[in-house]
Protein backbone atom coordinates (compact mmCIF):
# COMPACT_ATOMS: atom_id res chain seq x y z
CA UNK A 1 0.00 0.00 0.00
CA UNK A 2 1.26 3.68 -0.88
CA UNK A 3 1.95 5.93 1.64
CA UNK A 4 -0.54 9.06 1.90
CA UNK A 5 0.54 12.08 -0.63
CA UNK A 6 2.56 14.99 1.07
CA UNK A 7 0.33 17.91 0.76
CA UNK A 8 4.46 18.98 -0.37
CA UNK A 9 7.56 18.09 -0.53
CA UNK A 10 9.81 18.87 2.45
CA UNK A 11 12.30 21.66 1.43
CA UNK A 12 10.59 22.33 -2.12
CA UNK A 13 11.37 25.57 -3.48
CA UNK A 14 8.77 27.65 -6.30
CA UNK A 15 10.12 29.87 -9.25
CA UNK A 16 8.17 31.12 -12.09
CA UNK A 17 10.00 30.76 -15.35
CA UNK A 18 9.37 33.09 -18.96
CA UNK A 19 8.79 30.23 -21.55
CA UNK A 20 7.15 30.41 -25.06
CA UNK A 21 4.24 29.21 -23.44
CA UNK A 22 3.68 31.73 -20.87
CA UNK A 23 5.08 31.87 -16.94
CA UNK A 24 5.71 28.34 -15.93
CA UNK A 25 5.36 27.27 -12.10
CA UNK A 26 8.43 25.24 -11.48
CA UNK A 27 8.98 23.46 -7.78
CA UNK A 28 12.46 22.33 -6.67
CA UNK A 29 12.69 19.40 -4.92
CA UNK A 30 15.29 16.88 -3.29
CA UNK A 31 19.21 17.66 -3.08
CA UNK A 32 20.46 14.38 -4.70
CA UNK A 33 23.16 14.50 -7.85
CA UNK A 34 20.82 13.69 -10.79
CA UNK A 35 18.96 16.44 -12.26
CA UNK A 36 15.33 15.40 -13.35
CA UNK A 37 12.50 17.67 -14.95
CA UNK A 38 9.35 16.14 -14.79
CA UNK A 39 5.56 17.46 -16.89
CA UNK A 40 2.68 16.40 -15.54
CA UNK A 41 -0.60 15.13 -17.43
CA UNK A 42 -3.38 17.34 -18.81
CA UNK A 43 -6.09 17.97 -15.70
CA UNK A 44 -3.26 17.53 -12.92
CA UNK A 45 -0.57 19.63 -12.22
CA UNK A 46 2.98 19.16 -10.44
CA UNK A 47 1.48 17.32 -6.93
CA UNK A 48 1.09 13.98 -8.77
CA UNK A 49 4.89 13.67 -8.67
CA UNK A 50 5.17 14.72 -4.80
CA UNK A 51 5.71 11.23 -3.21
CA UNK A 52 7.75 10.86 -6.25
CA UNK A 53 10.18 13.14 -5.14
CA UNK A 54 10.31 12.90 -1.66
CA UNK A 55 11.29 9.10 -1.98
CA UNK A 56 13.95 10.16 -4.20
CA UNK A 57 14.96 13.41 -2.54
CA UNK A 58 18.59 11.67 -1.94
CA UNK A 59 19.56 10.75 -5.56
CA UNK A 60 17.73 13.74 -7.52
CA UNK A 61 16.97 16.92 -7.56
CA UNK A 62 13.65 17.53 -9.12
CA UNK A 63 12.09 20.43 -11.41
CA UNK A 64 8.62 19.93 -10.99
CA UNK A 65 6.52 21.72 -13.89
CA UNK A 66 2.94 22.77 -13.19
CA UNK A 67 1.97 22.73 -17.73
CA UNK A 68 0.39 26.14 -19.04
CA UNK A 69 -3.07 26.93 -17.98
CA UNK A 70 -2.72 24.06 -15.17
CA UNK A 71 -1.91 24.40 -11.40
CA UNK A 72 0.27 28.08 -10.94
CA UNK A 73 1.54 28.48 -14.33
CA UNK A 74 -0.32 31.03 -16.24
CA UNK A 75 -0.12 29.64 -19.94
CA UNK A 76 -1.66 31.22 -22.58
CA UNK A 77 -5.14 31.80 -24.61
CA UNK A 78 -3.64 30.93 -27.21
CA UNK A 79 -3.87 26.81 -28.52
CA UNK A 80 0.30 25.58 -29.16
CA UNK A 81 1.95 22.88 -30.74
CA UNK A 82 3.68 19.95 -29.20
CA UNK A 83 7.42 21.31 -30.42
CA UNK A 84 6.78 24.30 -28.67
CA UNK A 85 5.79 22.85 -25.27
CA UNK A 86 9.32 21.51 -25.80
CA UNK A 87 10.81 24.30 -26.68
CA UNK A 88 9.19 25.45 -22.74
CA UNK A 89 10.66 22.64 -20.87
CA UNK A 90 14.12 23.33 -22.25
CA UNK A 91 13.44 27.00 -21.38
CA UNK A 92 13.01 25.35 -17.29
CA UNK A 93 15.98 23.48 -18.02
CA UNK A 94 17.40 26.97 -19.20
CA UNK A 95 16.56 29.12 -16.58
CA UNK A 96 18.34 26.58 -13.83
CA UNK A 97 21.26 26.20 -15.91
CA UNK A 98 20.57 22.42 -16.81
CA UNK A 99 23.33 21.58 -19.79
CA UNK A 100 21.78 18.22 -19.56
CA UNK A 101 19.21 16.95 -17.56
CA UNK A 102 16.86 13.80 -17.39
CA UNK A 103 13.20 14.12 -18.72
CA UNK A 104 10.15 12.92 -18.53
CA UNK A 105 6.13 13.17 -17.77
CA UNK A 106 3.03 11.05 -17.46
CA UNK A 107 1.35 11.37 -20.71
CA UNK A 108 1.58 14.87 -21.90
CA UNK A 109 4.39 15.24 -19.79
CA UNK A 110 5.72 12.21 -21.50
CA UNK A 111 5.06 13.37 -25.22
CA UNK A 112 6.37 17.00 -24.45
CA UNK A 113 9.93 15.32 -22.69
CA UNK A 114 10.11 12.88 -26.06
CA UNK A 115 9.69 16.66 -28.34
CA UNK A 116 12.94 17.47 -26.20
CA UNK A 117 15.03 13.97 -26.52
CA UNK A 118 14.00 14.04 -30.40
CA UNK A 119 14.58 18.33 -30.73
CA UNK A 120 17.78 18.44 -28.47
CA UNK A 121 19.31 15.19 -27.85
CA UNK A 122 22.63 16.57 -26.51
CA UNK A 123 20.63 18.38 -23.58
CA UNK A 124 19.22 14.80 -22.25
CA UNK A 125 20.79 12.18 -20.39
CA UNK A 126 17.79 10.15 -20.27
CA UNK A 127 14.01 9.94 -21.06
CA UNK A 128 11.31 8.71 -18.49
CA UNK A 129 8.18 7.44 -20.61
CA UNK A 130 5.00 7.33 -18.14
CA UNK A 131 1.89 6.14 -19.42
CA UNK A 132 2.53 7.85 -22.69
CA UNK A 133 0.05 8.03 -25.81
CA UNK A 134 1.77 6.85 -28.62
CA UNK A 135 -1.29 7.13 -30.78
CA UNK A 136 -3.12 10.42 -30.25
CA UNK A 137 -3.89 12.20 -33.61
CA UNK A 138 -5.30 15.63 -33.98
CA UNK A 139 -6.13 14.71 -37.27
CA UNK A 140 -8.68 12.10 -36.27
CA UNK A 141 -9.79 13.00 -32.50
CA UNK A 142 -12.27 10.47 -31.16
CA UNK A 143 -15.34 11.81 -29.58
CA UNK A 144 -14.26 11.17 -26.08
CA UNK A 145 -11.29 13.62 -26.87
CA UNK A 146 -13.84 16.19 -28.18
CA UNK A 147 -15.88 15.79 -25.09
CA UNK A 148 -12.52 15.94 -22.77
CA UNK A 149 -11.40 19.18 -24.40
CA UNK A 150 -15.04 20.67 -24.25
CA UNK A 151 -15.11 19.84 -20.09
CA UNK A 152 -12.25 21.41 -19.63
CA UNK A 153 -13.55 24.79 -21.37
CA UNK A 154 -16.93 24.38 -19.64
CA UNK A 155 -17.06 21.80 -17.28
CA UNK A 156 -14.30 22.08 -15.29
CA UNK A 157 -16.09 23.89 -12.38
CA UNK A 158 -18.46 20.76 -11.54
CA UNK A 159 -17.37 18.07 -9.53
CA UNK A 160 -19.23 15.77 -12.09
CA UNK A 161 -16.63 16.67 -14.58
CA UNK A 162 -13.99 16.89 -12.39
CA UNK A 163 -15.02 12.80 -10.63
CA UNK A 164 -15.09 11.66 -14.10
CA UNK A 165 -11.56 12.33 -15.08
CA UNK A 166 -10.55 10.98 -11.85
CA UNK A 167 -12.39 8.26 -12.92
CA UNK A 168 -10.19 7.37 -15.74
CA UNK A 169 -7.11 8.62 -14.50
CA UNK A 170 -6.86 7.31 -11.09
CA UNK A 171 -7.52 4.18 -9.45
CA UNK A 172 -10.95 4.81 -7.01
CA UNK A 173 -8.85 2.76 -3.96
CA UNK A 174 -5.62 4.91 -4.12
CA UNK A 175 -7.53 8.21 -4.27
CA UNK A 176 -9.70 6.87 -1.13
CA UNK A 177 -6.34 6.36 0.69
CA UNK A 178 -4.52 9.36 -0.41
CA UNK A 179 -7.54 12.04 0.60
CA UNK A 180 -5.02 14.85 0.43
CA UNK A 181 -3.96 14.22 -3.19
CA UNK A 182 -7.73 14.57 -3.94
CA UNK A 183 -8.35 17.38 -2.42
CA UNK A 184 -5.53 18.91 -4.63
CA UNK A 185 -7.12 17.42 -7.45
CA UNK A 186 -10.20 18.76 -7.55
CA UNK A 187 -9.16 22.54 -5.74
CA UNK A 188 -6.68 22.57 -9.08
CA UNK A 189 -9.34 22.52 -11.72
CA UNK A 190 -11.60 24.12 -9.91
CA UNK A 191 -9.65 27.03 -9.64
CA UNK A 192 -8.24 26.73 -13.26
CA UNK A 193 -8.52 29.82 -15.93
CA UNK A 194 -11.03 27.17 -18.28
CA UNK A 195 -10.24 28.89 -21.22
CA UNK A 196 -6.49 28.76 -20.90
CA UNK A 197 -6.68 25.20 -18.81
CA UNK A 198 -9.01 24.44 -22.29
CA UNK A 199 -6.32 26.07 -24.99
CA UNK A 200 -3.53 23.05 -23.72
CA UNK A 201 -6.03 20.30 -23.40
CA UNK A 202 -7.29 21.06 -27.12
CA UNK A 203 -3.22 22.04 -28.41
CA UNK A 204 -2.52 17.78 -26.78
CA UNK A 205 -5.42 15.70 -27.93
CA UNK A 206 -6.91 18.01 -30.99
CA UNK A 207 -3.91 18.89 -32.79
CA UNK A 208 -1.45 16.22 -31.40
CA UNK A 209 0.80 14.36 -33.61
CA UNK A 210 1.07 10.57 -33.03
CA UNK A 211 4.52 9.44 -31.47
CA UNK A 212 4.35 6.04 -32.77
CA UNK A 213 6.09 6.96 -35.91
CA UNK A 214 8.68 9.00 -34.57
CA UNK A 215 10.14 6.38 -31.70
CA UNK A 216 13.15 5.38 -33.86
CA UNK A 217 14.08 9.64 -33.43
CA UNK A 218 15.00 8.87 -29.49
CA UNK A 219 18.33 7.75 -29.06
CA UNK A 220 18.77 8.29 -25.45
CA UNK A 221 18.36 5.75 -22.53
CA UNK A 222 14.45 5.82 -22.09
CA UNK A 223 12.45 4.02 -18.75
CA UNK A 224 8.70 3.41 -20.65
CA UNK A 225 5.77 3.21 -17.55
CA UNK A 226 2.82 1.98 -18.12
CA UNK A 227 -0.20 0.87 -15.61
CA UNK A 228 -1.63 -2.47 -15.92
CA UNK A 229 -4.93 -1.06 -15.79
CA UNK A 230 -4.48 2.18 -18.07
CA UNK A 231 -7.65 2.04 -20.34
CA UNK A 232 -6.82 5.28 -22.48
CA UNK A 233 -3.89 3.67 -23.27
CA UNK A 234 -4.04 0.09 -22.59
CA UNK A 235 -0.24 -2.09 -21.92
CA UNK A 236 -0.46 -4.16 -25.11
CA UNK A 237 -0.10 -1.01 -26.93
CA UNK A 238 2.25 0.38 -24.70
CA UNK A 239 4.42 -2.42 -24.62
CA UNK A 240 4.95 -2.67 -28.60
CA UNK A 241 5.76 0.96 -28.51
CA UNK A 242 8.94 0.23 -26.11
CA UNK A 243 10.10 -2.50 -28.55
CA UNK A 244 10.38 0.58 -31.19
CA UNK A 245 12.99 2.25 -29.01
CA UNK A 246 16.65 1.85 -29.37
CA UNK A 247 17.26 1.81 -25.55
CA UNK A 248 14.72 1.28 -23.53
CA UNK A 249 13.12 -0.56 -19.93
CA UNK A 250 9.73 -1.34 -19.83
CA UNK A 251 8.25 -1.40 -16.65
CA UNK A 252 4.70 -2.09 -16.16
CA UNK A 253 2.93 -1.04 -12.99
CA UNK A 254 -0.77 -1.51 -11.02
CA UNK A 255 -2.88 0.82 -11.53
CA UNK A 256 -4.54 3.23 -13.47
CA UNK A 257 -2.97 6.30 -15.98
CA UNK A 258 -1.27 8.73 -13.29
CA UNK A 259 1.05 6.41 -12.13
CA UNK A 260 3.13 8.10 -9.68
CA UNK A 261 -0.22 8.76 -7.57
CA UNK A 262 -1.47 4.38 -8.27
CA UNK A 263 1.88 3.01 -7.82
CA UNK A 264 3.92 5.47 -5.63
CA UNK A 265 6.13 2.71 -4.36
CA UNK A 266 6.73 0.67 -8.05
CA UNK A 267 7.44 3.97 -9.84
CA UNK A 268 9.87 4.78 -7.14
CA UNK A 269 12.35 1.96 -7.62
CA UNK A 270 11.58 1.55 -11.46
CA UNK A 271 12.95 5.16 -11.43
CA UNK A 272 15.52 4.49 -8.65
CA UNK A 273 16.98 1.54 -10.80
CA UNK A 274 17.29 2.82 -14.17
CA UNK A 275 18.82 6.30 -12.63
CA UNK A 276 21.31 4.00 -10.78
CA UNK A 277 22.11 2.11 -13.90
CA UNK A 278 22.33 4.24 -16.66
CA UNK A 279 22.66 8.03 -15.58
CA UNK A 280 26.17 8.12 -14.47
CA UNK A 281 26.47 11.35 -11.73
Amino acid sequence: MNSQLLPAVMGQRTRMVPTPLGDLSVRTAGHGPRRVVLWPSILTDSHIFDTLADRLAPLCTFFLVDGPGHGQSSGRAQEFTGAEAGQAMLAVMDAFGLRRAVVGGVSWGGLTAAEVAMSAPGRVEGLVLMNTPMDIDGDRPSFGDRMIAFGARWMAGLKVFRDGVARAFFDDEELRRNPIYQSQFHAMLAKANRRKLAAAVRSVILHGVPLRGRLHEITVPTLMISGISDKLYPLEGQAEAALRLRDARFAPVQGHHISPVDAADEVSEALRAFLLERIPT
